[in-house]
């Protein structure tokens, strides 16, 4: 799953993108909005569960690189990126050829500000076009035509590189670096209609204790050395079981939102950070999302959900 073509222009040293004004933001939000029922680009997964997914489909692996969005191209507008949380976007300098500007497109970028790269990744909506629901194969056949024949090169413009991503088959798996994969990596299925973000295990990190690991983004609770691996899993549960005060399967936190990740939260129970909650709902996440609007922090129902080896966020209390 490589490109056809590569840039062979070098990386440029500053990336100064502009922030876009109220007004073009909204309008590429609520276009982004207006879209599809179900925005997110991807979900929470753990190992396990990836591996039943894998199981269903033909699957992809790609290491993730800054953060995750969407190239718009409007009539009339100029093309951003904004975040998939749709909550900052950036004007980016591009070539394309004028058709592009005819018709609307949707493309999933991810911006690395730090190496001054935009990565595309995806293509939802193909000049004009909604393709999220074709196979991925045919999804990227419409971006490699997008990045060879629509787009053209111009680093003075740019101001940063843009490449295409580089998917890789699953058994690539096996030769990878763990020590520098940080937390998690992409699984994109061919008919799967969101990518996994698949949380590594702790231990893959790296076979040198005397190297700090990144925490997996996973609930923390105390480890204890007494226990075998499989009893973990039995003393979360039962840690949020103390916590709930006679409610049997459900308990009340403060949620705080994630600021990369979409649909996880931070929780906090008496100030104190708990672990991190997914939402797995559609709707129950775009009322979450709007809430976020008005404060920070949400008063939230949550419970232990075993499938994806996380909390789960299952309602709002008001």
């Amino acid at each position: 799953m490589e490109p056809s073509i590569r840039s062979s222009s070098f990386r440029p040293s500053d990336t100064k993108l502009r922030r876009t004004d109220s007004a073009v933001h909204e309008t590429i939000k609520r276009f982004v909005e207006s879209q599809w029922h179900d925005l997110r680009i991807s979900q929470y997964a753990d190992v396990n569960y990836a591996a039943k997914k894998f199981t269903e489909d033909k699957w992809y692996w790609l290491l993730p690189t800054g953060y995750s969005g969407y190239l718009v191209f409007l009539p009339k507008m100029p093309a951003v990126w904004i975040d998939e949380q749709l909550k900052k976007s950036y004007k980016i300098p591009i070539r394309v050829s004028s058709q592009i500007y005819q018709h609307s497109s949707v493309i999933i970028a991810s911006l690395n500000m730090a190496d001054a790269v935009l990565r595309l990744e995806d293509i939802w909506i193909h000049a004009g076009k909604n393709t999220r629901q074709t196979p991925f194969t045919q999804r990227w056949e419409n971006l490699l035509d997008f990045f060879s024949v629509s787009y053209k090169p111009d680093l003075v413009l740019q101001g940063l590189r843009i490449e295409v991503a580089k998917y890789e088959c699953l058994s690539a798996a096996l030769a990878w670096d763990y020590s520098k994969i940080q937390g998690f990596v992409i699984a994109q299925g061919e008919t799967y209609q969101r990518r996994l973000r698949v949380q590594m295990a702790q231990e893959s990190y790296s076979n040198d204790k005397e190297k700090p690991r990144p925490k997996p983004e996973t609930p923390s609770v105390p480890k204890e050395k007494s226990h075998p691996p499989q009893m973990k899993q039995t003393q979360q549960v039962q840690h949020v079981q103390h916590v709930q005060q006679g409610q049997e399967n459900l308990s009340y936190a403060i949620a705080v939102p994630h600021p990369q990740h979409p649909d996880t939260y931070d929780l906090l129970i008496n100030g104190v950070k708990k672990g991190y909650a997914a939402v797995q709902d559609i709707d129950l996440s775009r009322k979450l999302r709007s809430s976020v609007n008005l404060k920070k922090e949400l008063r939230v129902k949550f419970e232990w959900n075993s499938e994806f080896s996380m909390y789960e966020i299952n309602d709002l209390l008001e």
